[in-house]
């Protein structure tokens, strides 16, 4: 049994570095910038109106001024504003020369040949700079960024359709289990339905991976050996629930050792979820989880996170550390380093931290649907109301 520290750390070390390709940003949101995004140009590129109105000399209004044209969205006027003058104008056209503000057509009168401005404004009111929203050369997106459509909308704005992004790292899931069926079955006397396997697939999408499900795996030694020998072909990594403990059906860290696999570690000084294990295997790692839900989805965060991180290149595992205040008071009096599920409720421009009744049996599917951190508990430790600590929101 080794320290949840040294078994990140043994991963960690076995991780490969993940591709680059270049993609189009339709299908880009949820991927991994591989570059910097640096703007090639002023956004918006010309001073423009921000609504619909007149362009005028804010030192003519309030009074009477004669048009002299009118122009839309991607129009340039020919003219330039003198004194007594106006440009009709709409949202998002380029201000024309001579104006230095822009009104709000509400606060006109117009025969259509003249208007009448009825308010004052100080020069440059309503007018939207060039580059006001992004200067040429500043970067836009940083390295590393997990896309999502707004960021789509910002490089697609500078003019680009293709984006460089990491290739997604493709996970074998595989559960194990006699008891286990797949959906849309009859559940038969003794069984469960797989739901271990859907939430790590679900949980790879959200965090950048590409998810390969495979069918569950009965405790039969030959078909362990046969599923990690395939999905080992068609995977850059494995990652498994069930069979992992003692017991005399738990069968996949010796079907991983008979497929090819070497053991990096067996057994993490932690609840829930202490018989994991990791296995190498060339350049696939293998990460063997604990079926019981609540144990699996824990140190699903705490190791297949920290992976996905080296793999991309970035620290959102760090990241995703936030100071919160406990709500109420919790006590760990065993010598074991546990991982609990906590509910965080944002009071007062702090985040509060609430166990109640909460259960933290490993077993415990629904817990998770009720939480959504994760808060360290060091042996023999005790917090009370008030007490500062450490969450890893999820």
């Amino acid at each position: 049994m080794i320290e949840l520290e040294k078994a990140q750390e043994l991963i960690s070390n076995k991780v490969q570095k993940a591709k680059t390709e270049q993609i189009s940003i339709l299908d880009a949101v949820g991927r991994v910038l591989a570059e910097d995004i640096i703007s090639n140009q002023n956004y918006p590129p010309f001073d423009r109106s921000p609504l619909d109105g007149y362009a005028v000399r804010a030192e003519d209004i309030p009074g009477k001024l004669k048009i002299i044209d009118k122009i839309y969205a991607g129009d340039v006027s020919q003219h330039q504003l003198t004194e007594g003058t106006a440009i009709r104008i709409m949202t998002g056209a380029p201000i024309p020369k001579g104006a230095n503000c822009i009104v709000r057509q509400e606060d006109t009168d117009s025969d259509g040949e003249y208007v009448k401005v009825h308010v004052k404004h100080k020069p440059y009111d309503n007018y939207v700079y060039k580059g006001e929203d992004i200067k040429s050369g500043v970067t836009v997106l940083e390295k590393t960024k997990l896309l999502d459509s707004a960021d789509i909308m910002g490089i697609a704005s500078l003019g680009l359709s293709k984006v460089l992004v990491y290739k997604k790292p493709v996970v074998g899931v595989l559960s194990s289990g006699n008891e286990l069926q797949e959906l849309d079955t009859e559940l038969l006397p003794g069984h469960i339905y797989n739901g271990n396997s859907y939430f790590i697939y679900s949980r790879l999408l959200e965090l950048g991976a590409e998810p390969k499900l495979y069918n569950n795996i009965e405790d039969d030694m030959d078909k362990i050996v046969d599923s990690f020998q395939l999905a080992s072909s068609e995977c850059d990594l494995l990652i498994t629930t069930g069979g992992v403990s003692v017991g005399e059906k738990d069968l996949m860290r010796e079907g991983a050792v008979k497929a090819g696999y070497e053991i990096l570690f067996w057994q993490v000084n932690l609840k829930p979820g202490s018989p994991m294990f990791a296995a190498i295997k060339n350049k696939n790692i293998l990460l063997g989880l604990s079926g019981n839900p609540l144990a699996m989805a824990t140190t699903f965060e705490l190791m297949m996170r920290p992976i996905l991180d080296k793999h991309y290149g970035f620290d959102r595992s760090e990241k995703k550390k936030v100071l919160a205040t406990m709500a109420e008071p919790l006590e760990n009096p065993s010598k074991k380093r546990r991982f609990i599920r906590v509910k965080t409720v944002e009071e007062n421009g702090m985040k509060k931290v609430y166990i109640g009744n909460i259960s933290q049996q490993p077993g415990r599917l629904f817990t998770l649907l009720k939480t959504n951190g994760i808060l360290e508990l060091k042996p023999f430790t005790k917090f009370d109301t008030g007490d500062k600590v450490t969450i890893i929101e999820l």
